[in-house]
């Protein structure tokens, strides 16, 4: 990891548009971040915690600019170059977005096709012949499907996959076009603990800069340095992970407990 900041986020607000009247723009408004703000340096693992409902989501989504930019303000910075209509497509080049359900990003017959998607889009971007080279295609599938420890998948149906296999799957189809930033919507969500630890393990090794945004605390405890506890769509801790999930009174006060791991060891 080194000091130089890949992504800053700079007095970040959202609002929903959770009502519209027939015929008109105006309707109601829930505003969901309130001036957030930090940054993220190269090669770090960040956590995003709090409370279901209070923006993490939402927050993950804005700086992959996979949601409507029409109600936000504030600025988001990828590598130095501020988000924005012209440049939102270049931008998600440079990020690997895994949502929470796998469901949602598996969409082919075969995992092959999955895997090769996102790929395959970017190679015909960049206007690279390699799109079309199947050779090449499966060399990249296989390796993908092999740094998240799947193997002889690639004719497998998504479908008929266990949810563990359909998560890993998922976050191949990101790594197969190898984006420099990884952002992960509660990766641990429905996973079986022996699959929950492998999957924590797998991706604390990998060379990338990584946010997770997470309620699961003893993930955030395992897997980050750092993390930061969103509440209300504000932050309210930026900081060292491990000193601030040790504090009950203040994760109580922002709506969270002690990580399981810490109940258990009475630490």
């Amino acid at each position: 990891m080194d000091n130089q900041k890949i992504i800053e986020v700079k007095n970040l607000y959202y609002k929903y548009l959770t009502r519209r009247r027939l015929s008109s723009d105006f309707g109601s408004y829930k505003e969901v971040l309130k001036g957030v703000s930090f940054s993220v340096r190269r090669g770090e693992k960040l956590s995003i915690i709090g409370p279901n409902g209070v923006g993490k989501s939402t927050l993950m989504l804005n700086i992959a600019g996979l949601i409507d930019g029409k109600y936000r303000t504030g600025e988001i910075f990828i590598a130095g170059k501020e988000l924005n209509e012209k440049n939102i497509y270049d931008i998600r080049e440079r990020i690997g977005f895994v949502f929470q359900d796998p469901n949602d990003q598996l969409i082919s017959t075969k995992v092959f096709d999955d895997v090769a998607f996102g790929l395959i889009n970017y190679l015909n971007k960049k206007k690279d012949k390699r799109a079309k080279d199947r050779n090449y295609l499966e060399e990249v599938v296989k390796e993908s499907l092999k740094k998240v420890n799947l193997k002889d998948i690639e004719d497998e149906i998504p479908h008929f996959l266990s949810f563990g296999e359909k998560k890993l799957v998922a976050l191949a189809t990101v790594l197969s076009y190898d984006p420099e930033i990884l952002i992960l919507d509660e990766p641990s969500s429905n996973l079986d603990p022996r699959n929950r630890d492998n999957f924590i393990g797998m991706i604390k090794k990998m060379d990338k800069t990584i946010i997770i945004a997470t309620h699961d605390l003893d993930m955030a405890y395992e897997f980050s340095d750092r993390c930061i506890i969103l509440n209300n769509g504000v932050v309210v801790f930026d900081g060292d992970s491990k000193k601030i999930l040790n504090d009950r009174d203040f994760l109580r006060d922002n709506g969270l407990d002690l990580p399981l791991c810490l109940r258990k060891t009475g630490i």
